[in-house]
């Protein structure tokens, strides 16, 4: 298994064990899902950067099955669950210079994690905004940079149930 796999399972671990299941408003909260969508603005230096992009939902009550697709981007299917759905992205160069990504069905969690890669020598960083929708309603954005030969992958999670808050890995 891939880093960008481990770096995705253990966010949903941490996030699923943060959540107890003794506290019954929580366990309300958990159950709710709703259909997420993220819009990705690059910045203009775009071209000269490639990236992976790893793709996770999560639902805690299940209901996620083989069906289940990131419309908008192609992705490819790394682990299918009934709680828990990964599908990896590579894009070198990135082809354009916005990317729009909605789940096909209601989850719980949506995380997506970015490796960006720079594919010309002295580039300047490469910026990327995400803009979170839930229901087609915009709830949150972040803004992130990646710095040239800087492998490191750089995660954001969205809980449906609080949706002002984009959590940063």
């Amino acid at each position: 298994m891939n880093k960008f796999n481990q770096l995705l399972i253990i966010a949903t671990i941490l996030l699923f064990s943060a959540c107890g299941k003794d506290n019954p408003e929580v366990e309300d909260q958990k159950s709710v899902k709703k259909v997420v969508e993220v819009k990705i603005s690059f910045g203009s230096n775009y071209a000269s950067y490639g990236v992976n992009l790893g793709l996770q939902v999560a639902s805690a009550d299940g209901g996620l099955n083989s069906n289940f697709k990131f419309e908008g981007i192609i992705s490819t299917p790394s682990i299918v669950h009934e709680a828990s759905i990964i599908h990896q992205v590579e894009m070198s160069p990135i082809s354009s210079s916005s990317q729009c990504i909605k789940t096909s069905m209601p989850v719980s969690t949506f995380s997506i994690a970015t490796t960006a890669t720079n594919l010309t020598e002295n580039t300047t960083p490469l910026t990327a905004k995400y803009e979170f929708y839930i229901d087609g309603k915009k709830t949150v954005e972040k803004s992130l940079s990646f710095q040239p030969n800087d492998y490191a992958a750089k995660v954001l999670i969205l809980d449906v149930s609080n949706p002002s808050k984009v959590i940063e890995n």
